[in-house]
């Protein structure tokens, strides 16, 4: 009887673990993604005007300048336990005054790698190549700490 009791406390302790490693593991990937944030901003360009986006003709939306810049957030997905850093879309029908915290970084790839009739100016990936390497050794950090404080919690 006590064999029993002791596969099912087993059971349970790692029902808890697999319950627990998204959440924990998006905690550390976020403090890890801090340094990347910064350092996709301070590469991202700044225009010196507004540009607008057009549907059927018509302005729908005004980008002011740093739009790109502002855009740029750590991002969870609910089906995922990545954490992703990039920029933040608009959910509301990408329309309006894009200024403020109101961003829209929807057109981040077209800057990043350019168009037909724009050169690529490259932001993310020298940022990446800078500061990917302190992300992570940040993100092994935390998830070492992370899986030690859980190891202590579940042993007592």
């Amino acid at each position: 009887m006590s064999l029993q009791k002791e596969i099912d406390d087993l059971v349970r302790k790692l029902n808890a673990v697999a319950n627990n490693t998204k959440k924990e593991s998006q905690a550390a990937f976020r403090i890890a993604a801090k340094p990347l944030v910064s350092a996709i901003k301070a590469n991202a360009p700044e225009s010196d005007s507004e540009h607008y986006r057009y549907k059927g003709g018509k302005i729908v939306a005004t980008y002011k300048p740093g739009n790109l810049r502002r855009s740029i957030k750590t991002l969870q997905f609910r089906r995922s336990a990545a954490v992703f850093v990039g920029p933040k879309l608009d959910k509301s029908g990408s329309g309006g005054m894009f200024a403020g915290n109101k961003t829209d970084g929807y057109y981040a790839h077209w800057v990043e790698y350019g168009t037909m009739s724009q050169m690529p100016q490259p932001f993310v990936r020298p940022a990446v190549q800078t500061a990917g390497p302190a992300a992570l050794s940040i993100a092994v950090k935390e998830l070492k700490n992370s899986i030690d404080n859980y190891a202590k919690k579940i042993a007592r």
